[in-house]
């Protein structure tokens, strides 16, 4: 599912499968089905990135955020529905 590409030095494996549960864990349902995860090895710091890039967007109701809107309860999802401006 995930390619991984190492630049600019190399990492343990353990290493590679901790970015690789991360962003599995920041993402998890929104990550495209074939994603290479990116990482660039900068001294003690390494850069994550994304090809194809992807965007996380999060709707923000009055007291919680959602990635999703099928995870809204119904009234929400109707507040949602209210609230959006649809194409005519």
């Amino acid at each position: 599912m995930f390619d991984v590409t190492v630049k600019g030095g190399t990492l343990p494996q353990e290493e590679i499968d901790a970015y690789i549960f991360y962003t599995k864990k920041k993402y998890g349902a929104i990550l495209p089905e074939h994603l290479e995860i990116i990482l660039e090895v900068d001294g003690d710091y390494v850069n994550i990135s994304y090809n194809p890039p992807f965007v996380f967007r999060a709707y923000r109701s009055a007291d919680y955020l959602v990635n999703d809107v099928s995870k809204m309860n119904a009234s929400k999802y109707q507040e949602f529905q209210d609230t959006t401006v649809n194409p005519l």
